[in-house]
């Protein structure tokens, strides 16, 4: 039967006064209304903000016309720049990666993934503007990972919590991508990126919540426990955060934007398009305190993380 945990939904009026967000699941993903991101943010505001991301974990605004200024400022109001991926950049706003499809470069990221989760400190979030859509499709879903953990029975959340898992990009598409470009930037990659442990369950910094870490592109194995168990459970986790009653299917519009919680979620672009164009510039945020990131840009190696 389905889980009968009885649930209480956030208290909108009561935890907000600057502004006003707009709930698409209960107690996950909202529109947020009355927030005009080409003025500066006020300090309430950005409080409020943070909120949400917290309450919500992947908050969403309507088309606005911003700057590559205004989308840093939008990132730094949850944490600090992250040295994002290996994408191309914009053209004077190193901060924001672009990500393109057409018809020379299909889209290819349809799987559901965490992104950048076989570094040791993943980034915080993101938050990503989709500046050109396609006539239809290139849609983006996203799945709450703290919700996925909530409606599991307490016996397997007992069990899921004693486990770690590793992490890697090795297990995909960088792998392909790299060997195409020849030995010595598999051998580079292996050198500067090897295998991470995380715990299976994660409690989020920001919510408290407890949340399901492992995802398809780059959680490699669960450690401690048989293989063929490990295997098993793996799979297991992957399905079960495919639910829909954990997910939001998301539709663009040219100028929206999304802000989401890496900690909490994870999410899948469906590749449905091409030949079409979609491009999205996004800007990735750390933690608060994380050790400062950087990142190459010239050394353009490794894609498949994004959105």
């Amino acid at each position: 039967m389905a889980n009968t945990q009885e649930l209480t939904l956030i208290d909108i009026a009561e935890r907000y006064r600057h502004i006003r967000p707009v709930p698409r699941m209960p107690n996950f993903a909202a529109w947020i209304e009355g927030v005009d991101l080409t003025q500066p943010l006020t300090e309430p505001v950005q409080a409020e903000l943070r909120q949400a991301l917290n309450d919500f974990e992947v908050i969403f605004f309507r088309p606005q016309s911003i700057t590559p200024a205004q989308h840093v400022a939008l990132a730094k109001v949850f944490g600090p720049i992250s040295g994002g991926s290996y994408f191309e950049r914009k053209p004077g706003a190193p901060e924001l990666e672009m990500i393109v499809f057409d018809r020379d470069r299909p889209p290819s990221i349809d799987n559901w993934h965490t992104d950048i989760s076989w570094k040791a400190n993943p980034p915080l979030g993101t938050a990503i503007q989709i500046t050109v859509t396609p006539p239809a499709g290139g849609n983006t879903c996203w799945s709450s990972t703290s919700k996925a953990y909530d409606g599991l029975s307490p016996g397997m959340q007992a069990y899921l919590e004693g486990l770690s898992a590793v992490h890697t990009w090795e297990v995909s598409a960088f792998r392909e991508a790299l060997g195409r470009r020849g030995d010595d930037a598999l051998i580079a990659a292996i050198k500067a990126f090897k295998p991470v442990i995380h715990p299976v369950v994660r409690i989020n910094p920001g919510s408290g919540r407890k949340c399901l870490f492992v995802n398809a592109d780059f959680t490699r194995h669960i450690v401690g426990i048989d293989r063929h168990e490990a295997r098993s459970m793996l799979n297991f986790l992957l399905d079960w955060m495919k639910k829909p009653e954990f997910m939001v299917h998301h539709q663009w519009e040219a100028g929206g934007l999304a802000v989401w919680d890496n900690r909490s979620t994870q999410h899948y672009a469906l590749a449905d398009y091409w030949p079409h164009q979609r491009v999205n510039q996004r800007v990735t945020f750390d933690e608060p305190g994380a050790p400062a990131a950087t990142v190459n840009v010239n050394q353009q190696v490794m894609h498949g993380d994004k959105p």
